[in-house]
């Protein structure tokens, strides 16, 4: 294998082993990271890990916010705007769409020797390295990229789950309607600010004292009793239920 005939020499094996720990320690890093934060600490990384002149990351789209482009350079560029480099290598990339490839260099003469990776959400989401060694990229330096946007997909899917997740938190506590979870006994496990104050309680302490046939009419806990237990015991989920009494309450069970 080519990359392991690389690695034959003492200092490039070094090199890689000391590349890949430190690949291995971003994901912890990026917990608590937004988009840009993920993408702009991959970049930062694989400037001095790929030497490489220039790395592109561009993130993806999400609802309600912005895409993500970041670029690093290394101290040997010094020519042109960052804006116009970032969109030659990135229409160089979207053209090929081949991993390796070389293109004029933006930075002065000869070629831009580039290495790209795409990222695991479609489109033109990935990772993009340039530069002027005419020797790059090397199967150790296609290795550590892959590695790297792995990693970075697997962070900025964390996020984008994350993200969708607080705004239905967001949603749910914002709602004028009764909305709470509860087990399979009936027990509450959560009831959003409309639901306490619709009932009149003060805080999850007291609404978990409680039990959901407790929220209904009178008249209808017996029916709850004969048809809604057995239905939420049968399927795990109580949506609704056709009389005003039992029509706001929407539960699941856990």
């Amino acid at each position: 294998m080519p990359w392991v005939d690389e690695l034959s020499e003492p200092q490039e094996l070094r090199h890689c082993i000391r590349d890949l720990v430190a690949l291995s320690t971003l994901p912890a890093i990026w917990k608590d990271y937004n988009l840009w934060q993920i993408a702009d600490s991959v970049a930062a990384g694989l400037i001095s890990m790929l030497n490489a002149d220039v790395i592109y990351v561009s993130a993806p789209r999400v609802p309600d916010e912005a895409a993500v482009d970041v670029m690093r350079t290394s101290q040997a560029v010094s020519a042109g705007s960052p804006g116009r480099i970032e969109r030659i290598i990135r229409a160089a990339w979207l053209d090929s769409r081949e991993q390796t490839f070389a293109i004029d260099n933006p930075f002065g003469k000869g070629a831009l020797q580039i290495a790209a990776v795409p990222m695991g959400f479609g489109g033109d989401a990935g990772i993009i390295a340039g530069s002027v060694n005419p020797k790059f990229p090397s199967e150790t330096h296609r290795l550590v990229l892959g590695i790297a946007a792995s990693h970075a997909t697997l962070a900025m899917q964390r996020w984008h789950a994350e993200a969708q997740h607080r705004r239905l938190v967001s949603l749910i506590e914002r709602s004028s309607e009764l909305v709470g979870f509860a087990r399979l006994d009936g027990t509450p496990q959560y009831l959003n600010k409309a639901g306490c104050e619709l009932l009149g309680l003060s805080g999850i302490e007291e609404v978990e004292r409680l039990n959901i046939v407790d929220f209904l009419a009178p008249d209808e806990r017996t029916r709850a009793h004969r048809e809604l237990i057995p239905l939420v015991m049968g399927t795990e989920l109580w949506r609704k239920m056709g009389d005003d009494g039992l029509r706001r309450a929407a539960y699941r069970g856990g």
